[in-house]
């Protein structure tokens, strides 16, 4: 259906213009609407099947006489071609499938395994998919929840590190578990992990995210041992001559987002998320002039996760420094996308906390520490409640 349609179905305007292709191409006179095709694509909540009506409708647009073709094709194709894939890792790997579809199958492959609740184990299905290369690269690699990092997010980069030993892998492996045994105030397995990200190589060709969470796990090692007076002037020196060093991305042009590993200034993003957490204003305010005069096309990336997360950080760093600011909401469309929900369950609680910089009433102050503090038990990651609470003094509470 996406090969006739001409591109994923990723957005509920998609199913709007599907619904029109499908009523014209009708001759019943009856019809789907798009909120059922919003159900079938993953868009939207589904509970139970779907009528014979829908799945002969689907069948006839992809190409069959109905429903019942469509599998007896299926049929017909997996006894000509015994080695056809069965399996879903195998199915992953598929030549036939282009990058963006491949993207969009882990993404899938993510929604379906991640736990009801962010600190259980991981889904077996999850742990074969990180010990299998197309698993590896479009579903860990991708599908990056760190939310989930305390649970079965992390089990699946602890599996999928026995299993890619090259050297971007083992880094950005070991920099993921970093984030999560520090959010988890965890210091002797964050120091553990530090020493380990310290001792493994960095290629020049090394991606940029990888290169940007070391950065980070070494920012915020330097605030945790002095926080008052962390000293970050000669790392930030070498993180500006590193960003110099690094190979310059394009931007998506494809119907896909420009999240994650397809965001082109993804080192600066994380370097600036450090100096957010730590609360390193005047560094976070000439980190995110740098990017912008680096990176210009980042500030008019529309539904993009970190660009808005960008914006919202130097709102606060100019807020924090007694310079003219206001406050950040343009966060708050991103998250009815349902495309971006496994992303923002993480970075939702910085959007928080950069709330929190700007409420100047008790009841605003408490609702949003609320929040956080439900985060940070719910996902294994008190850092996030401690923060809170700096923000707003017990007098102020």
């Amino acid at each position: 259906m996406a090969a006739r349609f001409g591109q994923p179905l990723r957005y509920p305007s998609h199913c709007d213009a599907l619904e029109v292709e499908l009523r014209e191409a009708t001759t019943d006179g009856r019809r789907l609407s798009p909120s059922t095709l919003r159900r079938f694509f993953g868009l939207v909540g589904k509970e139970g099947g779907y009528h014979l009506h829908t799945l002969d409708t689907l069948a006839r647009y992809a190409g069959h006489t109905d429903f019942a073709d469509f599998g007896q094709a299926v049929t017909r194709q997996a006894e000509a071609n015994p080695t056809h894939p069965t399996d879903i890792p195998e199915l992953l790997a598929m030549e036939q499938l282009a990058h963006p579809e491949r993207l969009l199958l882990g993404y899938f492959l993510g929604r379906i395994t991640r736990p009801a609740v962010p600190t259980a184990p991981a889904a077996p299905l999850a742990l074969r998919l990180a010990a299998h290369p197309a698993g590896q690269q479009y579903f860990v690699e991708s599908f990056v929840d760190l939310a989930y990092l305390n649970g079965a997010y992390g089990q699946v980069v602890a599996e999928y590190l026995r299993h890619k030993p090259t050297p971007q892998a083992q880094l950005f492996g070991h920099c993921a578990l970093f984030l999560g045994e520090f959010l988890a105030q965890n210091e002797p397995a964050w120091r553990r992990c530090l020493a380990q990200l310290r001792a493994l190589p960095v290629p020049a060709d090394v991606h940029a995210f990888p290169r940007g969470r070391r950065a980070f796990a070494e920012l915020v090692a330097a605030w945790h041992d002095a926080p008052a007076n962390p000293q970050l002037g000669p790392l930030l020196a070498q993180f500006r001559q590193e960003a110099g060093a690094l190979p310059r991305p394009a931007v998506p042009t494809s119907p896909l987002p420009a999240f994650y590993n397809l965001f082109p200034a993804g080192f600066h993003f994380l370097v600036a998320e450090a100096l957010f957490l730590t609360g390193q204003f005047a560094d976070l305010r000439g980190w995110v002039e740098l990017i912008w005069a680096d990176y210009p096309e980042v500030a008019h990336l529309e539904h993009n996760v970190y660009a808005e997360l960008l914006h919202a950080f130097g709102a606060v760093a100019n807020q924090r420094l007694g310079l003219p600011a206001v406050a950040p909401t343009r966060l708050r469309g991103l998250f009815a996308l349902d495309s971006h929900s496994w992303l923002l369950d993480y970075y939702r609680v910085h959007f928080w906390l950069a709330e929190l910089h700007f409420a100047t009433e008790a009841t605003k102050q408490q609702q949003l520490q609320e929040l956080i503090s439900t985060f940070a038990h719910e996902h294994g990651m008190p850092l996030f409640r401690t923060l809170a609470n700096q923000l707003v003094p017990a007098s102020g509470r």
